[in-house]
C-alpha cells in the first residue's frame, strides 16, 4: 500500500500550486524539494515576474490564465498578502509584429479589455519610449494585468497547503521517480517513498528525472538587470509592465514597473531582459554570473529603446528557461507512464499561470480528470508511445 496520495517533486511555483490543491482535496500529500522554496538556482525567484491575459503565445492559455489570476486573489484574501501589482502591461511592435496581431486576436476571442494604440498615440501615453518612426509602431495595452511578486506566491502557498496537511521535506534531493504496477517509488537521498500519483514540477532538472522527456526539453540561461532611470526620467511610478517585439529573428526585450512595494529591495527599480537565449546550462552545474559582455549587450538596446531609463545598473542576476520545441508547455500524464505526471517546458512565460496548472496536476492526479482545458499542452504532442 502506497504511503501517501500523492508526491509532489519541487515546491517551485507549480509545485506549491499542486500542494495547495491537494491540500483543499484531502489527499494525503508529502511535497519534495531539494533547497528552500525561491531558491535562486531555477526559475521561479526574483520580486516580479508579468501577469497578463491577451495572450500572443497561444490563445487557449486565456481561460487558464484567469483561473491563475483569481488562484492568486483568492490567496491574497486567504493569506492576507498583497501578490499583484495592476500597474498595467504594454506589447509594441511594428505593422508586421505577431505579438501585437496575436495578442488583438486572443483579445478578441476570450473578450479581453484591451486598448489598440498606433504610434502617436504610444508615443504620448508612454514617453518612456522611443521607436521612431511612431508611424510603423503599433500597440496593445491591457490596464488589468501587471505583475506577480514569485516569492510571495510561492510562500503564500505553501503555507495554504500545510495548514490543510501537506507534509513539506526540504534539503531532500529526488534521484529517481519509478512506477511499478499500482505505485510510484520517488528514491531520494534521505530515503524512498511510495505514493499513488506522483507529480513531477522539477522546472530545469526534469528530463533527470523523466528520462523520456529530455530530447524534448532543453535549459537556457537569461540575465536580468535592475537599473536606476537617469535623472529627470518621466514619472517612473507610472511606468507600466511592457514587451518590445523586435521582430523574428531577435530575442524581444522587456521590462516590469517598479514595485510599490519594494523600497529598500532591487524591486524599487524598473526590470529588464531580453527574452530567449540559446546558451545551454546543465541545471546540476548552473549558470555562468552575469557579465560584463551581457550587461553591455541588454543596455545596448535598453538605452536605444528607453533611453531615459537605462541609468546604471544596480543589480543583474540569472536564471533558468526550461525550453520546449514550439515554446509551449507539457502538461499531463507522461506517455510511457500511467501515475507520473509532469510539468515541464514553461518556457519563460509559466509563472503567471502556475496556479492552474498545479490545480489541473494535482486534480488529474487524484481524480483521474480535471474540468481545465489543458489537453492543448499534452506531453503526447512530442513524445511517440512506443
Amino acid at each position: 500500500m502506497a504511503e501517501w496520495d500523492l508526491i509532489i517533486v519541487g515546491a517551485g511555483a507549480v509545485g506549491a500550486a499542486a500542494a495547495r490543491r491537494a491540500g483543499e482535496a484531502g489527499a494525503r500529500t508529502l511535497v519534495l524539494e531539494f533547497a528552500v522554496p525561491g531558491h535562486d538556482k531555477g526559475s521561479s525567484h526574483g520580486p516580479g515576474r508579468i501577469f497578463r491575459h491577451a495572450y500572443f503565445e497561444h490563445p487557449d492559455y486565456v481561460p487558464l490564465l484567469r483561473h491563475a489570476t483569481a488562484r492568486i486573489e483568492q490567496l491574497e484574501d486567504e493569506e492576507g498578502v498583497e501578490l499583484l501589482h495592476r500597474c498595467g502591461v504594454l506589447l509594441m511592435g511594428d505593422e508586421r509584429s505577431e505579438v501585437v496581431t496575436r495578442s488583438i486576436d486572443a483579445a478578441s476571442r476570450w473578450n479581453v479589455e484591451i486598448e489598440t494604440l498606433d504610434g502617436w498615440s504610444l508615443s504620448r501615453r508612454f514617453p518612456w519610449f522611443d521607436l521612431s518612426p511612431w508611424r510603423s509602431v503599433r500597440g496593445v495595452f491591457e490596464r488589468n494585468a501587471g505583475l506577480v511578486r514569485p516569492e510571495k506566491v510561492i510562500a503564500a502557498t505553501l503555507a495554504s497547503a500545510t495548514r490543510r496537511g501537506v507534509v513539506i521535506r526540504l534539503a531532500t534531493r529526488v534521484l529517481s521517480v519509478t512506477e511499478r504496477g499500482t505505485t510510484v517509488t520517488v528514491t531520494t537521498d534521505g530515503g524512498a517513498f511510495t505514493a499513488r500519483q506522483v507529480v513531477v514540477a522539477a522546472g530545469a532538472w526534469t528530463s533527470k528525472l523523466v528520462p523520456e522527456l529530455e530530447r524534448h526539453l532543453r535549459v537556457t540561461r537569461q540575465v536580468q538587470a535592475w537599473v536606476a532611470p537617469n535623472a529627470g526620467a518621466h514619472a517612473v511610478s507610472l511606468l507600466p509592465c511592457w514587451l518590445l517585439d523586435r521582430g523574428p529573428d531577435v530575442p524581444a526585450i522587456y521590462g516590469l514597473a517598479p514595485d510599490p512595494l519594494g523600497t529598500g529591495t532591487v524591486a524599487e527599480f524598473p526590470k529588464v531582459a531580453f527574452h530567449g537565449s540559446d546558451i545551454l546550462v546543465d541545471p546540476d552545474v548552473g549558470a555562468d554570473p552575469v557579465g560584463d559582455e551581457d550587461i553591455h549587450a541588454l543596455l545596448g538596446v535598453y538605452r536605444a529603446k528607453a533611453p531615459t531609463l537605462a541609468g546604471k545598473v544596480v543589480s543583474a542576476s540569472t536564471c533558468l528557461y526550461t525550453m520546449s520545441p514550439d515554446g509551449n508547455f507539457l502538461v499531463g500524464r507522461t506517455p510511457h507512464h500511467k501515475r507520473i505526471h509532469v510539468a515541464a517546458g514553461l518556457s519563460g512565460h509559466g509563472f503567471k499561470l502556475a496556479p492552474t496548472l498545479g490545480d489541473a496536476l494535482a486534480e488529474s492526479a487524484l481524480f483521474g480528470k480535471t474540468g481545465h482545458p489543458v489537453d492543448f499542452l499534452s506531453p503526447d504532442r512530442f513524445v511517440a508511445v512506443g
